[in-house]
């Protein structure tokens, strides 16, 4: 599935702009919503309400429990691994001046999310997503034929970026944030880089760009 123009400006503004055609997408699809301030952004990835979604309250340590999990996962991140980011990552470095070392960083951090991301949809389950990594993420989506194809391999459905229109993080979207966190540590058995994912417990003012307590969080994200 490719990209609509509408939808790649609003990858490059914030802005949302919703189809008619999107709607029935958006109810079928594993759907990445966004919320941005100012530098970073929060993610939540929802599913089709026919999958029975357990309460995100409660669920911070994550799903890695469910049967299976950790090995689908692990594949999900070998495959995406792989992926050719080259293109998108000299653009990445040339808009915000990154070293190829920090670039490198942030597309291992990323693929690591949307493989997790296509792992928990498998479950009925949805991530939040906090931190600098999500610029990378608007970036990659532009490129609108290699991201559909990486989430073909990845997924196996194509994965939407859709920012919500009032850039506040619910506590939903936090608990599943913290549910991202605990599935990174148990999958791949090491803590998550703080430099890259924030704690939102905690105002972590560093240079990726966190947010102050992202329940309230609307521009008040520093870098």
């Amino acid at each position: 599935m490719v990209l609509s123009p509408d939808q790649e400006l609003f990858s490059q503004t914030g802005k949302v702009r919703t189809e008619d055609d999107e709607k029935e997408t958006f109810m079928t699809e594993a759907t990445l919503v966004t919320g941005s301030g100012d530098v970073s952004s929060i993610a939540a990835v929802h599913q089709p309400p026919s999958i029975d979604d357990k309460p995100a309250t409660g669920a911070p340590h994550g799903y890695a429990q469910e049967d299976g999990f950790i090995q689908d996962a692990l594949r999900r991140t070998a495959v995406a691994e792989r992926f050719d980011l080259s293109l998108v990552l000299a653009r990445y470095r040339r808009q915000y001046s990154f070293s190829q070392a920090v670039a490198e960083d942030h597309r291992r951090e990323l693929v690591r999310f949307l493989a997790l991301c296509a792992t928990a949809r498998q479950y009925g389950r949805s991530y939040g997503m906090m931190g600098a990594v999500d610029e990378l993420w608007h970036m990659f989506v532009i490129f609108t034929r290699d991201y559909a194809r990486f989430c073909e391999e990845v997924a196996g459905r194509f994965l939407h970026h859709i920012p919500e229109p009032d850039g506040v993080a619910t506590q939903g979207t936090i608990d599943r944030y913290l549910a991202f966190l605990g599935d990174y540590r148990t999958v791949y058995g090491e803590e998550p880089p703080p430099a890259y994912w924030p704690n939102p417990k905690r105002s972590p003012h560093n240079t990726d760009a966190s947010c102050d307590g992202c329940s309230g969080c609307d521009a008040a994200c520093v870098s």
